[in-house]
């Protein structure tokens, strides 16, 4: 028994964004049967139909990758000097944000923590603390400097005091990819012990949220819909508010399926341009000329307002924008790979990033937001060439 636990399972060949699209999916799909909500629509055969034929498109997609990228990855001589300069660089956009704000969210919560950031200089703040997080993880792994790690460390706990959950989370996904490139033979017992974690992370996730948002018990398990088998499950709520994060945007894609008029729905081919396709900074910034509005999608309740990548696209285009959208996120995902093997010194950690990045389509759609275009197609290129001219360098040994 014990020679089985001290088995190593290749979790590596799962760090590839095609086959993280329908391990995500199929994920939320699964916690979504657990049936913890009252107030979520069934989900129905045309929507599971659908996510079966994209499982096999993008497996189809990622066995390509697999053949083609191996050589994607390789070692780096890497500048300690320009991390400490990095790291100084994200201390001080971090101190020049909480400075014009004039408080922390965590010790003053009579503010709206949505609303904390400088114009610019927060979207700069937030991007770099991901993206560096992971390389300054990766630099340990390759100069074993524990400095590297407690620049990430505290990260981390600014980002804490700030109440940004989701960059909490994009960081700790993008490392963990990481790891699985490095290490990628994981022994099982290593595997039992994560998963036995599991009950303690999603509590404190939602111990966390509520903290954040001021949720009382009552109002997660009455006005959010807690099931009478799940309140007599013993669950705590702060793990409810866990299962409606994983699964609450399928409810409300399946709800705007149950209310739409299928193939085009709405036949609205203006706004899934500028909603869906188009950078939202930009869209911002042409709401009021082009008389533009965001789309009044339908929700499970006016608590939960994600819905997956598709659920914007549907209400705009129907079955049509659903698989519009799986063809733009094929194309962005060949993009981005693209990028890192041109300009290939931050390809391993911006791999890591693009599949988390892929991994959170559960969520909302991330292909028209600015912060990960930086992450995705801009930082890698401007940092690149940064660290060409400052002595980092490209190995020819592949991991």
């Amino acid at each position: 028994m014990l020679s089985l636990f001290n088995k190593r399972i290749n979790l590596g060949l799962l760090v590839n964004p095609f086959y993280l699209y329908c391990i995500s999916f199929s994920l939320a799909i699964l916690i979504y049967l657990f049936g913890w909500s009252k107030i979520f629509p069934r989900l129905s055969t045309g929507l599971l139909l659908f996510f079966m034929i994209s499982f096999i498109l993008f497996l189809i997609a990622g066995k390509v990758f697999i053949k083609k990228n191996q050589d994607l990855i390789k070692h780096l001589s890497i500048n300690p000097n320009l991390n400490d300069i990095f790291f100084s660089l994200i201390i001080l956009l971090g101190l020049i944000d909480v400075l014009y704000m004039g408080y922390l969210p965590f010790m003053d919560r009579s503010h709206n923590y949505r609303e904390f950031g400088m114009p610019v200089i927060d979207v700069l703040f937030n991007t770099l603390s991901i993206f560096f997080s992971v390389w300054f993880l990766q630099s340990f792994m390759e100069l074993e400097k524990r400095r590297f790690l407690i620049y990430v460390g505290l990260i981390l706990a600014i980002q804490f005091l700030l109440f940004r959950r989701s960059t909490i989370v994009w960081i700790i996904i993008s490392s963990l990819f990481l790891l699985f490139q490095y290490l990628p033979k994981i022994k099982i017992i290593i595997i039992l012990a994560i998963l036995l974690c599991i009950p303690l992370l999603t509590y404190s996730f939602g111990l966390y949220g509520n903290y954040r948002s001021k949720l009382s018990s009552t109002f997660i398990l009455n006005g959010l819909g807690a099931s009478d088998s799940f309140k007599k499950s013993g669950v705590s709520y702060n793990q409810y508010i866990a299962y409606l994060y994983v699964s609450s945007p399928l409810a409300n894609l399946q709800e705007n399926i149950d209310k739409g008029e299928g193939l085009l729905n709405n036949k609205d081919y203006r706004n899934f341009f500028f909603y869906c396709v188009l950078p939202e900074s930009i869209t911002m910034r042409l709401e009021k000329p082009l008389d533009l509005s965001p789309p009044s999608c339908n929700l499970i309740t006016p608590e939960l307002i994600v819905g997956t990548i598709f659920m914007v696209s549907y209400y705009t285009l129907g079955w049509i924008g659903m698989i519009s959208m799986i063809l733009f996120l094929l194309v962005f995902i060949f993009l981005t790979l693209s990028v890192l093997k041109k300009w290939n010194t931050f390809s391993l950690s911006t791999f890591s990033i693009l599949a988390t990045a892929v991994s959170l389509m559960i969520f909302s759609n991330f292909l028209n937001r600015v912060d990960v275009i930086l992450m995705l197609l801009i930082y890698p290129i401007l940092f690149h060439m940064i660290c060409r001219r400052s002595g980092c360098n490209i190995s020819t040994e592949t991991i």
